[in-house]
């Protein structure tokens, strides 16, 4: 067991795993591992294993690049590589900041929970540090995911994106027309449904978020009800459909 120090608070990595505890039905634990070397900021990189339940069935429904297959229950056998998070801690002044810096998911296990339950876990360590302010790079599948996680953008509004989602939209169906003030923040993208309107068997917001958006830098403060609100919105909707794809899940998981 270690100690890690930040400015005048510390904690042990015996602590940082049980703040890591999650109730996910596929997943035993989210395994802390400082990375050698430490941060170029002063503060901590590090890695978050995603160890999986053995014995759990779940149902599989894309291959490991993310592409749909026919749905096929598999069972776990606790040696499966579902994915890694790498995270950094600093101080600025006296403020604590964290990144998520990357992840790499098996595609195999999206749309399980893993991720959103693997964020839960990752809050809950964060606001044990005081920390408030989390920031990152929004990237590939994180386009849409941060989004409904409640990350807004860092450097200003919507923007144009409003008239790329139209205009993508536009070009399934073009009778569709956007009422632009409506769209503000990242969330409101991603959420966007056009009635009658599936893209890819996807719903318009999520379809542009995941096909058609750029990457983006996100922010999001951990004390503002609206980005927490949005979060747990998109958990709860996540994590109710569960049941119907991971054999055993209970109706309903911890969000917070």
């Amino acid at each position: 067991m270690a100690t890690l120090h930040f400015g005048d608070r510390s904690i042990t990595t015996d602590e940082i795993q049980d703040l890591l505890a999650t109730d996910h039905p596929m997943v035993e634990r989210f395994r802390f591992e400082e990375s050698p070397g430490g941060s170029w900021r002063g503060g901590l990189d590090f890695a978050l294993h995603i160890v999986p339940r053995r014995g759990v069935r779940y149902l599989q429904q894309r291959d490991t690049r993310g592409r749909r297959v026919e749905p096929v229950w598999r069972t776990l056998d606790g040696g499966e590589v579902v994915g890694q998070g790498n995270r950094a801690i600093w101080s600025e002044g006296s403020e604590l900041v964290a990144e998520n810096c990357t992840f790499f998911p098996n595609q195999e296990f999206n749309d399980l929970g893993i991720g959103s339950a693997l964020y839960v876990a990752m809050e809950r360590f964060y606001r044990h540090l005081g920390i408030n302010r989390v920031t990152l790079l929004a990237v590939d599948v994180g386009v849409y995911v941060w989004a409904r996680q409640g990350f807004a953008f860092a450097h200003g509004g919507a923007g144009g994106l409003v008239k790329d989602l139209e205009r993508f939209v536009r070009n399934h169906d073009p009778s569709v027309t956007l009422e632009r003030s409506a769209f503000s923040e990242s969330w409101d993208l991603a959420n966007y449904d056009a009635p009658g309107v599936t893209i890819d068997g996807y719903r318009a917001g999520k379809a542009f978020m995941l096909l058609g958006a750029p990457s983006w830098h996100g922010v999001k403060y951990l004390d503002s009800e609206r980005h927490n609100a949005v979060a747990e919105a998109s958990r709860r909707e996540t994590f109710s459909r569960l049941p119907e794809k991971i054999d055993g899940a209970p109706g309903e998981l911890a969000v917070r």
